[in-house]
């Protein structure tokens, strides 16, 4: 309605991503680069968290232009999916044929083969889920299953949450500690300030066409600021009405009114405002509450206060009479002055006692007192209330301090429980594969001893480890890229000499089509051994159901023969 007017190519603000205008301002452009060289660096889960209409789906729909083509995406816009049917949903989008009725572990096996595949032909996966914070928490313990899909050095599937701060809550529970635990990126979009608002709205201006003079200052800048909290859709909201309203009145000079009437016309005004409200009624009480404890407190005082100057100023009016006017008048003063007397005769007795009493609990303390200390006691011995007072803060932090107490103890006993549990699941990724075949290596002493056999004795032990590590290279260098083998064993370079006994007297399978490379990781040297070649995928899983029990118990896999020539060769 207003582009005509204000010479526009097409509506600037409107609430659809429209990835021609992205403003890289307020860490967007930074963030945007940094999501581009996690995924190509091919690690684990990212998570991107901002509130409702900060930018999450323009982000998303940018980092989808600026990823490559050997990038293939899943998106997922609607998280509300069971942990049943999450897995049917992927391979849905991968366009895999999956029937209705197979199982769960049938499906898993189609992606892991469809994403080594990938992986096979240098291409990446990644899964985008949008609205994270609306998935449940068991289909998020089913996404985290999916990151163990792994190969030696990458990961298969790469997975970005999108999400509004309710996700972290929802992370931050124990129950999904460990997909929180493989979050390798967090990243957060935070609400545009008053400078970058004030930019953002020029710079959607000159994008779409115009071309005259600055058309939004600073000044409306902040009362955007002010009214939208930063977010970016309120942002456009108010933008637009704006120049609707400046429109309808004829002209291009945008003054705090257009803002006030286009802040008017929208409702989330409405919360800002109700926000506001809240605030204000919240100190008001706390101020009517400080007023009231003062008032309480005034009228505990007052009267001790006033006793203690009345009493003041009887002896000092007493004190002050002149020697002369005192008349020994005893039929009217001889009570009073004996009275006082008394009193006075009783003041050192009691002052006595309340020595004797801070002296008493003076001893009771191991570290020496202070005179301001001393005086205190004092002074709450001599109040009642005061000393009242003072029991029953007492009373009421002792039950808190054994609460707190009680509840670091819950804390450590859950902790260690939930370590427990973590260390008893059993990961399908290679790196407990590897850790179990180098325990079995560790054990290899103690199997020798059991079995009776002096493997030192073999004196073509060096040569036949030669030739097979000779023979394996050769098989390698001249094997098709394309192809696949199995990964049946893995041991410690500690434990060659029991690998080759094992492998020359009681290996179940062809020895000529098993082959054994040295591979050298941080900390040692391990053997990696691999059975046979095959030309598609669904050949190598036939033979990796087919292996003996005695082969199954090292979980074998299958492996590129193109990633195997990079790594080995």
């Amino acid at each position: 309605m207003y582009e005509e007017y204000f010479g526009l190519d097409r509506p600037p603000f409107k609430i659809t991503p429209d990835t021609s205008l992205f403003y890289e301002g307020g860490k967007r452009g930074d963030i945007l680069a940094a999501l581009v060289y996690a995924i190509h660096r091919g690690e684990g889960i990212i998570k991107v968290v901002g509130e409702v209409g900060s930018g999450k789906t323009m982000l998303c729909r940018m980092l989808q232009l600026k990823l490559p083509d050997t990038v293939e995406i899943v998106y997922i816009a609607n998280p509300s999916v069971s942990p049943e049917d999450i897995l049917f949903v992927i391979a849905h989008e991968l366009s895999l044929s999956v029937s209705r009725d197979a199982s769960k572990h049938e499906v898993m096996h189609q992606l892991h083969d469809y994403l080594l595949q990938r992986h096979m032909e240098n291409k990446q996966v990644v899964l985008f889920i949008e609205e994270a914070q609306g998935m449940p928490i068991d289909t998020l313990e089913e996404i985290r299953l999916l990151s163990n899909l792994e190969t030696d050095q990458h990961k298969l599937l790469q997975i970005i949450l999108f999400g509004q701060p309710e996700l972290d809550q929802n992370l931050s529970q124990q129950s999904i500690r460990q997909l929180r635990e493989r979050i390798t990126h967090n990243f957060n979009l935070e609400p545009l300030t008053q400078d970058e608002i004030h930019n953002y709205l020029n710079f959607r201006m000159r994008e779409v066409g115009y071309t005259g003079p600055e058309l939004i200052n600073r000044s409306v800048a902040k009362k955007v600021e002010q009214h939208s909290e930063g977010l970016l859709r309120r942002i456009n909201i108010i933008a637009d009405k704006i120049l609707l309203s400046a429109f309808a009145e004829g002209t291009h000079n945008l003054s705090a009114k257009h803002v006030s009437a286009a802040v008017n016309d929208s409702t989330f005004d409405q919360d800002t405002g109700g926000k506001s409200r809240k605030l204000w009624w919240l100190g008001l009480i706390a101020v009517i509450a400080l007023l009231f404890a003062l008032m309480q407190a005034r009228t505990l005082w007052l009267p001790q206060q006033n006793a203690d100057l009345g009493e003041n100023a009887h002896n000092i009016s007493t004190n002050d009479k002149p020697v002369t006017d005192m008349k020994p008048e005893v039929s009217e003063t001889s009570e009073p002055l004996a009275e006082n007397a008394q009193a006075r005769a009783e003041e050192p007795v009691q002052l006595a006692g309340l020595q004797t009493q801070s002296v008493a609990q003076t001893e009771n303390v191991s570290e020496p007192v202070s005179d301001n200390e001393s005086r205190t006691q004092v002074m709450e011995t001599a109040n009642p209330k005061t000393q009242s007072a003072s029991d029953i803060t007492q009373q009421a932090e002792e039950p808190m301090q054994q609460v707190d107490q009680v509840v670091e103890e819950i804390e450590a006993v859950v902790q260690q429980s939930g370590v427990q549990a973590q260390a008893e699941q059993v990961s399908v990724g290679e790196d407990f594969v590897l850790q179990k075949a180098l325990d079995q290596a560790d054990s290899s002493a103690v199997l020798e001893s059991e079995t009776g056999v002096d493997l030192s004795l073999n004196e073509d032990y060096n040569q036949w480890l030669k030739r097979k590590l000779k023979h394996s290279l050769d098989w390698l260098s001249n094997a098709d890229r394309d192809n696949v083998s199995i990964q049946v064993l893995m041991r410690s370079k500690s434990a060659a000499r029991e690998l080759v006994y094992y492998l020359r007297n009681e290996w179940p399978l062809d020895l000529s089509k098993t082959y054994l490379y040295e591979v050298s990781t941080k900390d040692r040297s391990i053997y990696r051994v691999f059975y046979s070649e095959f030309d598609t995928m669904s050949k190598g899983r036939d033979q990796l159901q087919r292996l003996p029990e005695s082969v199954k118990v090292n979980s074998p896999y299958l492996h590129s023969v193109h990633r195997m020539q990079k790594a080995l060769l």
